[in-house]
């Protein structure tokens, strides 16, 4: 598996597009789940470091990863930044299982889908994922 494809599963898993993404190629929550563990593992620094200033590289790519719009990567970053306590318990290392990565990456989509702005993203990227897949089971 590449960094390009976790870091785009990774947007699915941020909507919580699950039905969508496994019929197109497979990929259980659970494959999502260590999916999200790496990544998260391998960014651990930086997440820590882009999570206090709500930016950086790791804010970037999450964005991307859900398309969330440029012009709205302030308003991702800034939620982020709020919940940063709550987001580093989860993502902490020692305890970073599957499982729990997949929790973190659904709270982020959860904090995201709170803000309006983020949310008609939110839309967008679904509907997009509607239009390549026919029909799809989302979470509203």
């Amino acid at each position: 598996m590449t960094v390009a494809t976790v870091v785009i599963g990774l947007g699915v898993v941020i909507w919580q597009a699950y039905a969508a993404e496994q019929r197109r190629r497979g990929v259980s929550p659970r494959e999502a789940g260590r999916a999200a563990q790496v990544y998260l593992r391998a960014r651990t620094h930086q997440l820590r470091e882009d999570l206090a200033l709500g930016a950086g590289p790791t804010v970037e790519d999450l964005a991307a990863a859900a398309r969330i719009r440029r012009e709205h990567l302030g308003v991702f970053g800034g939620v982020l930044r709020a919940h940063r306590e709550e987001l580093l318990a989860l993502a902490e290392s020692n305890a970073l299982t599957p499982d729990r990565a997949l929790a973190w990456m659904e709270r982020v989509g959860e904090l995201a889908r709170a803000d309006p702005r983020l949310d008609e993203d939110r839309r967008a990227f679904l509907a997009t994922s509607l239009q390549e897949e026919g029909t799809a089971v989302v979470a509203p």
